[in-house]
């Protein structure tokens, strides 16, 4: 019984190619028959050829438009977006360094009235300077934008410029909040030295702000005069 399966095994592989073939054959003498059978496309006339050329043409601009339409829209909606950012951390440094010269006012003599006030002043003063810089620069990009001239480079520096607004409005509310404590403390001379390193972190924070301004201005500046 074993000899009969093995030579019924070995029949089906020989007859297996044979097969095959055979498939392959029918296959291909049908494929012939199907293309003898088909009629041959006419060729394109050479008006139809270029006008469907302008047709892609004219989808493919259409196409590109709408991603630079999309692209602008992105980013104004950035730079619409750190502008409010920046109006908004204004608002919230402005009631911190109020607080602080309110506790001033409550427990400290007229004298420390006056340097916690022109302390908070001062660099409260510095970063909204900064930001009103930082709004006529984006005036000034969206004008020569009007005159066709490529300011992305200039637009990615100012929003850049602008985090660095926002992160010395953190600072400057930083100097708010230890002068408040330190008013607060039972100890305020010990609570001094935190003052000082907050004042010196919102002026290395300002500091930085006016250089990325200053970049964002010099990048204007190439990308008007190449023109």
């Amino acid at each position: 019984m074993k000899n009969f399966h093995y030579v019924a095994l070995t029949a089906a592989l020989l007859l297996a190619p044979a097969f095959v073939l055979a498939e392959e054959a029918g296959v291909s003498a049908n494929t012939e028959a199907r293309i003898k059978n088909e009629k041959p496309r006419p060729p394109l006339a050479p008006g139809q050829i270029l006008k469907n050329i302008r047709e892609n043409a004219s989808t493919t601009r259409a196409e590109v438009k709408d991603v630079r339409r999309e692209i602008k829209g992105e980013v104004k909606q950035v730079r619409e977006e750190s502008r409010l950012k920046i109006e908004a951390k204004r608002a919230e440094v402005k009631i911190k360094v109020e607080a602080a010269k309110e506790k001033a006012k409550e427990k400290f003599g007229e004298a420390v009235q006056r340097s916690v006030g022109n302390i908070v002043d001062r660099l409260t003063r510095h970063v909204e300077k900064l930001g009103e810089i930082a709004t006529r620069i984006d005036s000034r990009i969206s004008e020569l934008q009007a005159k066709g001239i490529n300011m992305d480079a200039s637009i990615e520096l100012l929003t850049t410029a602008r985090a660095d607004i926002a992160a010395a409005q953190d600072k400057v509310a930083g100097v708010g909040a230890a002068l408040s404590a330190a008013l607060a403390s039972t100890t305020p001379k010990g609570e001094m030295p935190k003052v000082r390193a907050a004042v010196k972190a919102a002026e290395d924070a300002l500091r930085a702000a006016k250089d990325s301004l200053k970049t964002t201005l010099e990048s204007i500046r190439a990308a008007n005069s190449s023109q």
